[in-house]
């Protein structure tokens, strides 16, 4: 801490504009050391780093301090046109670079404060822009990032819509435009405390190869800023739709993975399940000698019933589907269903599935296929059980009309006895049966 070095200490000014001393106290404060931790690496911003070093103990020893320099060139932080008034900021055109290395001023020395870097990527109309950040570290200043942050716009300027915001350390963060342009922005907060985080290293690269969104753009579902092909569908009440491998009708490409999230209503009024019926399907599988060794080993289409939304939990699907034979229908056991396609080495025709919300009413019994509130109990299934109305005890939906068909065999009769019974009367019309 800066206030406990009062004897012996270390300044270091990394963002020296000038090379006369006196110019030091005009220079933003890089930070105050002291102790047995040496502070991290320190590249300077311009063309200059100070050191100031102060003690006033009447024994010293030997060995107080020591360490390394070097002259580096700046090219390796000029990620491409500089944008005039900034000391980091640049326009990265297609026309200069395909692809190349996105890196934050100073880095991996600690970066400085009170900073606003921004990268805007112009690519051609046909293209998309990949970011991959190899190295991310940044102060977390909490999950909402309000000190620094790195912010990524899926347009050419920060009035496109906002991709996300990302502090603290990140891993795998992998970035998509929509279309040819994205927008970073890199900010760091002027505060007196000593941070000593690097910034980021990345790599960028422009190409009309990554994945067209058509195959969502073109029906109901909406992309996932960020993403490459990620998509979510949610539900007009009770509404259908299909759902495309990329790049359908035609073979979908090589080495792509895509996410399909796909949410049906919840709420006090409603509540959906999603139906999925396959009309074409062709992914390659691979035949392994070792039967007990699963065919999808090229490219697959998982399915997962409980909606699985977070990445720890995709290796529990319910299905796994490849080949050339048409899947049966299936059902999700909630509100939600999500798909993952990956596509390998092989090229497929790829598949086209029909998605349809259904009220799940959660009443047990043989539901009517046309997806109405009626079911029907048959003795030759089941001898007996349990009936309740419409998500019993939770609320039940209104204007709900629900049909029970109970059906003996011809030396049987039926019996039904109500455990719990509440059905609201009407006062105006009310009988000696009634119950309210």
């Amino acid at each position: 801490m800066l206030c406990s070095c009062g004897t012996e200490y270390m300044d270091i000014y990394a963002e020296v504009q000038s090379s006369d001393p006196a110019d030091l106290i005009n220079s933003p404060f890089g930070g105050r050391y002291c102790g047995p931790i040496p502070p991290r690496r320190r590249i300077s911003l311009y063309r200059a780093i100070a050191l100031s070093f102060f003690t006033n103990k009447n024994m010293t020893t030997p060995d107080v301090f020591g360490g390394r320099y070097s002259f580096i060139n700046e090219s390796e932080f000029e990620v491409g046109q500089p944008v005039i008034g900034s000391p980091c900021s640049y326009i990265v055109n297609i026309s200069q670079n395909r692809t190349g290395s996105i890196i934050s001023p100073t880095y991996p020395g600690a970066y400085p404060k009170d900073m606003s870097c921004t990268y805007q990527f112009i690519g051609k109309s046909n293209q998309r822009v990949r970011l991959e950040f190899r190295d991310f570290d940044l102060f977390f200043g909490g999950p909402h990032c309000p000190f620094d942050f790195v912010k990524v716009y899926d347009g050419l300027d920060n009035t496109s819509a906002l991709v996300g915001t990302y502090c603290g350390q990140q891993r795998n963060l992998v970035l998509y435009s929509s279309e040819s342009n994205l927008f970073v922005h890199f900010y760091t907060l002027q505060r007196t405390a000593n941070t000593q985080n690097r910034g980021f290293k990345g790599i960028f690269e422009f190409s009309e190869s990554f994945v067209k969104l058509d195959f969502i753009s073109h029906n109901d579902g909406e992309h996932i800023r960020g993403s490459e092909c990620d998509q979510k569908i949610l539900s007009g009440k009770e509404s259908s739709g299909f759902v495309y491998s990329p790049n359908y009708p035609y073979p979908f490409i090589p080495k792509v993975v895509c996410r399909y999230f796909i949410y049906g209503m919840q709420d006090a009024q409603n509540l959906e399940r999603v139906k999925l019926e396959f009309s074409k399907f062709e992914i390659p599988k691979v035949e392994h000698k070792d039967k007990s060794e699963s065919n999808c080993t090229d490219g697959y289409l998982k399915i997962y019933l409980k909606g699985q939304e977070t990445t720890d939990s995709y290796d529990k699907f319910d299905h796994e589907l490849c080949g050339t034979e048409i899947p049966p229908p299936v059902v999700s056991d909630g509100p939600r269903l999500v798909m993952v396609f990956s596509s390998g080495e092989l090229q497929g025709g790829g598949f086209k599935a029909k998605y349809s919300f259904e009220t799940e009413y959660k009443i047990p019994g043989t539901a009517a296929p046309d997806g109405t509130c009626s079911f029907t109990y048959r003795s030759i299934s089941r001898k007996k059980g349990e009936f309740n109305s419409p998500r019993y005890p939770s609320n039940y939906p209104s204007e709900t009309n629900c049909s029970y068909v109970f059906l003996a065999t011809p030396n049987e009769q039926v019996t039904i006895v109500f455990d719990n019974f509440k059905v609201k009367a009407d006062n105006a019309n009310t009988t000696g049966g009634a119950y309210g």
